[in-house]
This record gives structure tokens, C-alpha cells and sequence, in this order.
């Protein structure tokens, strides 16, 4: 009886102890002046904030006019992000890979529930992607105005990848991240 209350009380400190590890702390993201490049290409150098989440990498960067995002993850299939929302629904979602021919495919979606769909959107000012040593790098650049509103301190982010080069695949592991803003 003492090795099963043992068990049970051990088994929760491990799992209280996972969970609190699990949490995601928010980022804080100030407005700042330099603009990173949008080429494919994350550079921690860039991007003055970062966080890595299930195996996913999310850095940030914004001026007064636009909101940067690179997004890396293990894979050589798609990859997602989005604005606005701490999971699916009502994201503003771009997804994108890089196809067999080595060009990029992206679409630009919104969240309805646990589904999403094309949506028409000015938002998007530039975007490029790299698949290189089993990672794809989706970057892009926003209008600010498009996806932070008006006296908002917060920007809800998520983020996910799957293991296929098309737009309805399965995700293999999803995050959010909130995001406050200075």
C-alpha cells in the first residue's frame, strides 16, 4: 500500500513538474527600427525575439509599419503560422512548403474552428521559404495593421508542421505562444 500512495504521489509531482515545463512564457516584442531580411534564412542575429517550442523555432521582429516572423521546423513538409488568435480558430494563417521543383507554395488562410480556408488579404507584404537538411523556414513579413489591432498589447500566436508538401495534411505537432507587445 506504502509503494502504491508512493507511486501515485510521485507520478503527480513528475507530472505537475512536466506541465509547469510545458507553459510557454510570453515574448515580449518592442517596436523597433531595423528590418530584418526576408529571405528564407532565420538568423538569431535579426530577429531580437526568439522561442523554441516542441521542436519549432519562432523568432520576431517589428517596426511601426510590419510584424517579421521566420519559422523553422523538422521537416521537409509544410509549414504554418499565424496571427491573432492562440489557436486555430480566427488565425490568420500562412502555410506554405517548398515543393519537389524547389519552389515555394504558400497560402494565406483563416481559422473556422478546428479547420481553416483561403481567405482574400492584403496582409502579407513579403514572404520566402528554404527547405534545407530536413528544416523548412517559412518567413514572412505583415502589415502591422493587418494583424495587431487597434490598442492591442497582445499578439496570440500559433505555429505547426506537417510532413507533406500540400496545403491538408495533419499537423505533426502545433504550439502557440502569446506575445506582448511594447
Amino acid at each position: 500500500m506504502k509503494k502504491l500512495i508512493m507511486a501515485l504521489v510521485m507520478s503527480a509531482f513528475l507530472f505537475t513538474g512536466f506541465a509547469a515545463s510545458a507553459q510557454t512564457q510570453a515574448l515580449v516584442l518592442p517596436v523597433g527600427k531595423e528590418n530584418p531580411t526576408v529571405d528564407g534564412v532565420s538568423v538569431a542575429s535579426e530577429y531580437p525575439v526568439g522561442t523554441e517550442i516542441n521542436g519549432m523555432k519562432l523568432w520576431l521582429a517589428r517596426t511601426a509599419d510590419a510584424v517579421y516572423a521566420a519559422f523553422s521546423a523538422p521537416t521537409t513538409g509544410w509549414v504554418a503560422m499565424g496571427f491573432g488568435s492562440p489557436r486555430m480558430d480566427g488565425a490568420l494563417m500562412f502555410i506554405g512548403f517548398v515543393s519537389s521543383d524547389g519552389k515555394a507554395q504558400l497560402k494565406i488562410q483563416k481559422g473556422a474552428g478546428h479547420s481553416h480556408g483561403d481567405v482574400q488579404s492584403d496582409a502579407l507584404i513579403q514572404f520566402a521559404m528554404k527547405e534545407e537538411g530536413g528544416v523548412t523556414t517559412l518567413e514572412v513579413a505583415v502589415k502591422s495593421a493587418s494583424v495587431i489591432g487597434k490598442a492591442a498589447a497582445e499578439l496570440p500566436m500559433i505555429m505547426a508542421y506537417g510532413g507533406a508538401d500540400n496545403f491538408a495534411s495533419l499537423h505533426r505537432a502545433h504550439g502557440s505562444v502569446p506575445v506582448k507587445l511594447q
